[in-house]
């Protein structure tokens, strides 16, 4: 066998041994931490939300009473 082929059969396998490890171990890790670091943030976006909400409430009320 031809060196080159045999260097070429080495990265092949290789290669499909990192592509074997990347789509079973690391994609399912790397998508349960974006689940949850995506889950905080929808949870930090609804309270700024919110906080928004109230300071909008608060200044129709104030510019309510000033010209009533």
């Amino acid at each position: 066998m031809d060196k080159c082929e045999e260097i070429r059969g080495d990265l092949d396998e290789g290669l499909s041994r990192l592509r074997e490890f990347v789509e079973e171990e690391v994609a399912p890790e790397t998508e349960k931490h974006t689940a949850i670091f995506l889950r905080e943030v929808s949870e930090k976006l609804t309270e700024a939300a919110g906080w928004l909400e109230k300071r909008r409430e608060a200044r129709q009320n104030s510019s309510t009473k000033v010209g009533a």
